[in-house]
């Protein structure tokens, strides 16, 4: 397979799991949980967590359904730190809970949406070769963690950081941080384009370096985060100090969005 056939079959994929049933086109709601068990907008039940797990106090009146089951009592529920996972299920919509920065939210999901059905892809830059980079991998210890700002203001996450990518483009230097969100290596990264072309940051994953702690940084897989397609995410942005100096032209453009 030709790269550029590679890389429209990367876009393919890209695009059908933004546009899928629940999917990120498809966020209604978003809900940090305190210890008082509480009422969230549009959701039946009471809600709340412990720092630890999470409750939802419901009866069958409710309609609320967890494992196949209607809720009567309690139902507990907890998650890893970066992961979210279903949880319950109430008139279409989907239940999950997901916990940030150590703190428990809950997340609405509804099979369609206006901004799905509407959904004609995101714009990219055309596929240039000249942007698939070999750069030097420098790993940091095992455990390392690196404080990031988010999407949300009131949180901050403490990422793992495994690494800096050193490499030049235009005869400059540039060096950045990667985190490990949740499957495998990433630098989130600032540059000129932001806020005009592009997105006020945007994303780019890669393979873990060779044996020569080589890896390869194909900028034309550059991605939009999920706060691009909606409010509701809770994405990290860039470490301090991972801006690259050079507009970087590939990848996704900004998204286009129903409002």
């Amino acid at each position: 397979m030709s790269a550029v056939s590679d890389w429209q079959e990367f876009r393919a994929k890209r695009e059908a799991e933004l546009a899928s049933p629940f999917g990120w086109l498809t966020l209604t709601g978003f809900h940090w949980l305190d210890s008082e068990p509480e009422e969230v907008a549009g959701l039946p039940g009471r809600w709340s967590a412990d720092g630890t797990d999470a409750f939802l106090d419901a009866t069958t009146a409710d309609r609320l359904i967890v494992d196949g089951q209607p809720v009567d009592g309690r139902s507990v529920k907890t998650v890893a730190e970066t992961a979210r996972t279903p949880w319950a299920e109430h008139d279409g919509t989907d239940i999950e809970l997901l916990r940030r920065g150590g703190r428990l939210a809950i997340r609405m999901r509804q099979e369609s949406s206006a901004d799905r059905e509407n959904f004609r892809g995101v714009p990219t830059y055309d596929y240039d070769p000249a942007w698939v980079i070999t750069a030097r991998f420098e790993p940091k210890p095992e455990g390392a963690k690196i404080d990031v700002a988010t999407h949300k203001p009131e949180l901050r996450q403490n990422l793992p950081y495994v690494g800096d990518v050193v490499f030049e483009l235009d005869g400059q230097p540039q060096r950045l941080a990667a985190t490990n969100i949740k499957t495998g290596p990433s630098i989130e990264f600032h540059d000129p384009t932001n806020g005009d072309e592009t997105e006020a940051w945007r994303q780019l994953k890669f393979d873990w370096p060779d044996a020569d702690g080589k890896v390869t940084l194909d900028f034309n897989r550059t991605i939009n985060m999920w706060f691009a397609f909606t409010d509701h995410a809770t994405c990290p942005k860039p470490a301090d100090g991972n801006t690259i100096t050079v507009a970087v032209r590939a990848g996704e453009k900004k998204a286009e969005r129903e409002l």
